[in-house]
This record gives structure tokens, C-alpha cells and sequence, in this order.
């Protein structure tokens, strides 16, 4: 229940920030070649934007395990090697998450007094994506570990490998 609600509020908060994005870039688009005129904000505002979006679509990727990964190796193993193989590959990905909140949070003093002119806001506000987005990526992959773990340990049995398909691959 915790995890649907998370990532249901993720989802809002990713589309409604999508949605100023796309307002603020047509407004633009507008007004630049309508009346000849621009926005200070927004090529600024809709950067710092996307990067906020990013980071939390990431964790929407995580938790619907959609990242990009190489599955032709993983698809050599089956059952219990298979879950080894994919619990490897979560933690190192927690390694490098654990980096990023890290060297984000290390970052963060240091951004503290930089203001950005256009926007009059700190840059301490943005470059905190990159510690909430790796908090909230480790967050959605606790759940991926801990069924890996089961299957490892043999409280769960593997899920039955599946035939490979190609979704919507060539239109065959």
C-alpha cells in the first residue's frame, strides 16, 4: 500500500511537472516568434524542471523494473542462478544509488549561496534531485531485492521462465 501510494503521487508529481514544462515551452514558442518577445525564466526554469522530472521518473522506472539493462545475459540463467544473477546486478545498482545520494548530499552545502539570477531561487533546490531521486530509486528497488532474496533462499519458488517475445518489435 505504501509503495502504490509512493509511486501513484510520483506519477502526479512527474505529469504535472511535465505539463508546466510543455505550457511554459509553448508560451515561449509563442511569444518568441509571434510578438517578438521571450521569458527570463524560461529556458532556466524548464532545465532545472526536467532534471526534478528525470530523477522521479527514474523511480517510476525502478519500481516497474523498466530500466535499461542487458537481458539477454540474465535470460541465459534460469530459476535460483537467475535470481542471483538479478539480485547481483540490484545491489550493485544500490552501490551506485548510494553514490549518487552521496556525492548529491556532499554537493548540496556548496549550492547553498549560489542563486540563480532569472529565477532568484538557490541552486541548493535543484541539485537536490540527485539525493531524493537516489533515495526514492532504493525505495522502489527494495521490493525487487527482497523477492530476489526469497527465490535465493528458497522460501519462494523461481517464477516459470517465459517463451522469448517481440513486443511490438518488428511488426511481424
Amino acid at each position: 500500500m505504501f509503495y502504490k501510494c509512493l509511486n501513484k503521487a510520483l506519477e502526479v508529481l512527474t505529469v504535472i511537472i511535465l505539463a508546466i514544462i510543455t505550457a511554459m515551452v509553448s508560451v515561449e514558442v509563442i511569444l518568441r516568434y509571434g510578438f517578438g518577445g521571450s521569458l527570463l525564466i524560461t529556458e532556466e526554469f524548464t532545465r532545472y524542471a526536467l532534471i526534478w522530472m528525470v530523477f522521479l521518473a527514474c523511480s517510476l522506472a525502478v519500481a516497474e523494473n523498466s530500466h535499461i539493462r542487458v537481458e539477454f545475459a540474465v535470460n541465459l540463467f534460469k530459476g535460483k542462478a537467475k535470481a542471483w544473477v538479478n539480485l547481483i546486478a540490484q545491489m550493485l545498482f544500490t552501490v551506485f544509488l548510494v553514490f549518487l545520494i552521496v556525492q548529491g548530499s556532499i554537493a548540496l552545502p556548496f549550492q547553498l549561496d549560489q542563486i540563480i539570477p532569472t529565477l532568484d531561487i538557490s541552486m541548493f533546490w535543484f541539485y537536490m534531485a540527485l539525493p531524493v531521486g537516489g533515495a526514492l530509486m532504493i525505495l522502489n528497488l527494495l521490493p525487487q531485492i527482497w523477492a530476489n532474496v526469497l527465490i535465493v533462499i528458497g522460501k519462494v519458488a523461481p517464477p516459470p521462465d517465459e517463451a522469448p517475445t517481440l513486443e511490438g518489435g518488428l511488426g511481424l
